[in-house]
């Protein structure tokens, strides 16, 4: 029972919309502490604790949490504030600690979990192409038939953008399913990679692009591109060495670029406005403190204003949000403003590590986990949630399989 609890988790991570109770009370909450609950008492009636599961760097993590609590008896003591230290509690032990826990006590593999979760991609990437066609071409929301929460369909409208109604997935809204979908995607690949076909992964990059301009999240479309960006250049890097079909690819992508430009600006070319309002979004350029980009560079000026009255213990958990409902629209800027400076750098330096064991796996896993790494770490700094399971779960996977690849290496 304990395993199938945990396989649940882990494909329900996604979902903090779909079958919600309530605004905490979301299905990847219920279901980890019903596995909490049914942890405690397997090691009860098995009057035995696995050891030997805590990682060196997991200290960071505990160092992180006591500072949350600090915290928030130094800053505004007030119900909000102790809500999000909750959160950040349930976030660091039951999504992280909990899972490494079970993970080790049941003898779990990573590619097992890499199973669960390229079905739950799967699920997802159906739900999203549902509710797409449904709301577009049908007046049907399939959202709405399983994430009405108080009355509201769980935060999330449907915005039009290029003359159709985007989606939101299973999670709030189309930036938050963004980066659980990429996260997803790169493990998905990553299972994939042990006897799959060329076609089933032609199939699942297909899905996945078609996905993303079905939610229509300008940093969801960008960062997979950027990631994949980087990772090329890592390589190359790595390899000290660029053959001459790669470096004909380079040239090509950057005369492109020069020429379009060139094309664009002698002939004064007009780009639709879809196309420039994108580019605008992606370059904090859009006008109007109302817009996307405009409304997150002023809570960003918010957070370091605070964050300069307070700079080594913050303002108290959740200080951002009681201030301004929209908070920081930051995860970075939301601890480093709320919890203060050493919280923020003892969760860097957690992050920074996990990048390091990344890169001592080997290729071409290391690829496609980079991937979910680069693209989820650059995406927190735009979305303000830190308690989405998922992340957490990215962060433990790493955690074992560098150690899987070492020990068989």
């Amino acid at each position: 029972m304990l395993k199938k609890l945990f396989y649940l988790f882990v494909f329900f991570a996604p979902f903090t919309s779909f079958f919600a109770l309530g605004d905490w009370l979301r299905i990847p909450v219920l279901i980890n502490l019903i596995l909490f609950f049914v942890a405690v008492i397997s090691v009860f009636k098995n009057k035995k604790i696995k050891n030997n599961w805590l990682l060196s760097e997991d200290s960071l993590l505990i160092g992180f949490l006591i500072l949350v609590w600090v915290s928030f008896l130094f800053g505004t003591r007030n119900q909000r504030s102790f809500n999000h230290s909750l959160a950040y509690t349930n976030a660091v032990l039951l999504y992280f600690f909990l899972s490494k826990y079970v993970f080790k006590l049941l003898k779990i593999s990573t590619i097992e979990v890499a199973k669960i979760i390229y079905w739950s991609f799967l699920a997802v990437s159906l739900i999203i192409i549902i509710d797409f066609i449904g709301i577009n071409f049908f007046d049907f929301s399939l959202r709405r038939l399983f994430s009405d929460v108080n009355g509201k369909t769980s935060n999330m409208d449907y915005y039009i953008r290029w003359g159709f109604k985007r989606v939101g997935g299973v999670a709030e809204e189309p930036g938050s399913m963004a980066i659980f979908y990429n996260i997803y995607f790169g493990i998905t690949l990553y299972y994939l990679n042990f006897n799959s076909s060329i076609k089933k992964h032609i199939g699942v990059l297909f899905i996945f692009i078609l996905c993303h301009f079905f939610l229509f999240s300008s940093a969801g479309m960008t960062l997979p591109i950027l990631a994949v960006c980087i990772i090329f250049i890592i390589n190359i890097l790595k390899k000290y060495k660029i053959s001459v079909k790669q470096i004909s690819v380079v040239l090509k992508i950057f005369v492109a670029i020069i020429f379009a430009s060139i094309v664009i600006f002698l002939f004064d070319i007009e780009m639709p406005q879809e196309v420039k309002n994108f580019v605008n979004k992606i370059l904090f350029n859009e006008t109007g403190s109302y817009s996307s980009s405009g409304q997150r560079l002023k809570q960003w000026q918010r957070a370091l204003s605070n964050f300069i009255k307070s700079p080594f213990l913050g303002n108290g958990p959740g200080f951002g949000v009681n201030e301004d409902r929209e908070g920081y629209l930051s995860v970075y800027l939301t601890i480093l403003s709320d919890v203060g400076i050493i919280a923020f750098l003892l969760f860097i330096y957690f992050m920074r590590i996990l990048i390091q064991k990344i890169m001592r796996i080997d290729e071409p896993i290391r690829n496609f986990i980079l991937f979910s790494a680069i693209t989820s770490f650059l995406h927190l700094i735009i979305i303000s949630d830190f308690y989405h399971a998922p992340v957490w779960i990215l962060f433990f996977f790493i955690q074992n399989l560098y150690k899987e690849q070492k020990t068989f290496n």
